[in-house]
């Protein structure tokens, strides 16, 4: 190899599948039809034609197992390696993937759910966590943010400057987030709480608006239109 010439670092994603759509009456969120192709589908194909991924680990629940796993064959897409089932908490769903995905030099998590990400953020997102080897995509809040007293009188004011809404993919090297799953019980609804608890700085990085999270049966109709345009 040539003096100058730097290895390419192996990077793995690991996207996550396993959710219990409680909020979506009983559907399966990840097979809900986007335009003749399930959810599942949209970031899935983005993550696999990004030349700077090496493998997918795509992590499913006990439920949509053997659905999934039949229709993500079917796609043959090259980059995906393994499909697991996930664990009771979120952080189980990752260290399963993980294990299931191998040894990487940065791994990047998403949520399935997120349809709507880009080449953009992915390449944003592998450029910060080389530098600094934990970044999240983050946007600005644009709401009013309060806190509430007695869970229903309106107390303070939060000043959203400081407030900034957390995505995916989350970003990490492989040692460290290794080290951050196993390293407490405690439970978290985010991969980066891990990782700060063992004491470490988060990079953050631009999002994106329309990298939105599908979390009820309303998000959907935004998905479709921001798909829509992309088209």
């Amino acid at each position: 190899m040539h003096k100058n010439q730097e290895k390419k670092p192996t990077i793995g994603v690991i996207l996550l599948a396993a959710g219990s759509s409680t909020r979506m009456d009983g559907d399966d969120k990840i097979f809900m039809p986007i335009y003749n192709y399930p959810l599942l589908y949209y970031s899935l194909k983005e993550f696999n034609n990004s030349c700077h991924i090496s493998s997918i680990s795509i992590v499913l629940n006990e439920k949509n197992y053997q659905t999934g796993m039949t229709y993500i064959k079917s796609l043959n897409f090259d980059k995906v390696t393994s499909i697991c089932i996930g664990g009771s908490r979120r952080q189980d769903s990752v260290l399963n993937g993980l294990n299931a995905l191998g040894e990487h030099d940065f791994i990047l998590i998403h949520d399935a759910a997120r349809p709507c990400i880009n080449q953009c953020i992915i390449n944003r997102g592998i450029e910060s966590v080389i530098k600094f080897n934990a970044s999240i995509p983050v946007i600005p809040s644009t709401d009013t943010l309060r806190t509430l007293r007695d869970e229903e009188f309106a107390d303070k004011v939060i000043d959203r400057e400081t407030i900034w809404i957390t995505q995916t993919p989350q970003c990490f090297s492989y040692e460290l987030i290794l080290k951050a799953l196993t390293a407490t019980e405690v439970s978290v609804t985010d991969d980066a709480m891990l990782v700060q608890k063992l004491g470490v700085n988060i990079k953050t990085f631009k999002g994106s608006k329309n990298n939105i999270k599908v979390t009820t049966s309303d998000d959907i109709a935004m998905v479709k239109s921001i798909i829509k345009e992309k088209k």
